[in-house]
């Protein structure tokens, strides 16, 4: 039997437990156990402090794992690290460590022909940003965390002081930041793809509706985003060119872009699946294709390919029902008569107003249907 280190013990390493489970593979998580979220899903779990790279590697060596799989941004240079020195399908060390860098990702991809950045500087004081002279708005945000973490879009020079002492709690402490300025309107998508031996595969494109300023947090999922084919073929052609440029050669990629006066802007490469249900189950849910198999599958160096022609093409999503979201209320409390309707996750009465992405803890409903529901009346299914 094969057997897969896991790294990490939160959502998505229950989905790549589940997953593997179903392809016949043992699992191994590293994790310390007070972050597991479902100890349940893994048939072995190694109780170990994922920053010591060394003891995770010693471990995996031991039990002679097949392949390793990354579950968030903090376990990217891990499983980097754990596959290079055993030889195994995974991310080149140096790769890793610009993909978890959201400044190394601009500077490695700047080059790219159709794939444009917002001015944009590393910076350690609010003095540092008061030199740029950059236009407002301006967004600024840690340099390696994710879900929107930490990030705020000032408006003025009077909220930079906050905006800073934000991040950099968010952070953890970690400097320098980065500074960029705000692309304003247009449209939000994060684009899944999986990588193999340098072959890039672009699997689904997703329409996002975030809250806007200040914290831009994730409301809803959208899958197919509502582009055009062409710029669905640019889109394609540019990230293909983009995941090459950085050096991703083997695993998953969840790249966030946006898309205004018909230009591709990059906002961030993130080198494993997408969270908040993207990549699990929306993506399978509108293409038929298993995306995390695939994963695993490149993983263990078992990738055969991935045949667009095949996918289903159906239109799936999902809905957060918080306090920036109560005009969903009444169709969250029916959504089960529908047809569309694939899960409804009931936590609470009482909305809440979130100020990162938290696609689990809340109030949600998915759709899968051959038809874009019409979930608010619109002919576009509305705003959400």
């Amino acid at each position: 039997m094969k057997k897969l280190a896991i790294i990490g013990g939160g959502r998505m390493a229950s989905i790549f437990a589940l997953n593997a489970s179903e392809m016949g593979i043992e699992t191994h998580c590293f994790s310390l156990e007070s972050d597991i979220v479902n100890k349940n899903a893994f048939d072995h779990i190694h109780s170990i402090n994922i920053l010591n790279r060394e003891d995770v590697y010693n471990i995996c060596n031991e039990i002679k794992v097949d392949g390793v799989v990354a579950t968030t941004e903090l376990t990217i240079a891990v499983a980097a690290y754990v596959a290079d020195k055993m030889k195994l399908n995974g991310l080149p060390i140096k790769v890793a460590e610009v993909i978890t860098d959201k400044y190394k990702n601009r500077e490695a991809s700047k080059n790219v022909i159709g794939l444009y950045n917002p001015k944009y500087s590393e910076v350690n004081s609010v003095n540092d940003i008061m030199k740029l002279h950059f236009s407002y708005p301006i967004i600024l945000k840690p340099t390696s965390k994710g879900g929107k973490r930490g990030i705020t879009v000032v408006k003025q020079e009077s909220e930079i002081e906050g905006a800073f002492q934000y991040a950099v709690k968010e952070s953890g402490g970690i400097l320098p930041l980065i500074v960029e300025e705000y692309i304003d309107g247009g449209m939000e998508c994060s684009v899944e793809s999986l990588s193999f031996e340098g072959k890039n595969y672009i699997i689904q494109i997703t329409e996002k509706i975030t809250s806007g300023a200040p914290h831009c947090v994730e409301l809803a999922h959208h899958q197919p985003a509502n582009i055009s084919l062409d710029m669905k073929k640019r889109v394609e052609e540019v990230l293909d060119n983009a995941l090459t440029a950085i050096g991703l050669t083997n695993g998953a990629c969840h790249t966030e872009i946006k898309i205004k006066d018909n230009k591709i802007y990059l906002i961030e490469f993130n080198a494993r699946p997408g969270g908040d249900h993207i990549a699990y189950p929306l993506t399978e849910l509108s293409t038929g294709y298993p995306y995390i198999k695939g994963a695993i599958e490149i993983s263990l160096g078992k990738f055969k390919g991935v045949d667009s022609s095949q996918f289903k093409n159906k239109y799936a999503g999902v809905l957060f029902v918080t306090e920036q979201t109560k005009e969903l209320v009444p169709i969250f409390k029916e959504c089960e008569s529908y047809n569309w309707c694939y899960k409804k996750n009931f936590v609470t009465e009482k909305l809440q107003s979130i100020v990162h992405n938290d696609g689990f803890n809340i109030n949600y409903f998915m759709y899968c249907d051959v038809k874009k529901p019409k979930i608010l009346g619109n002919k576009d299914g509305g705003k959400i």
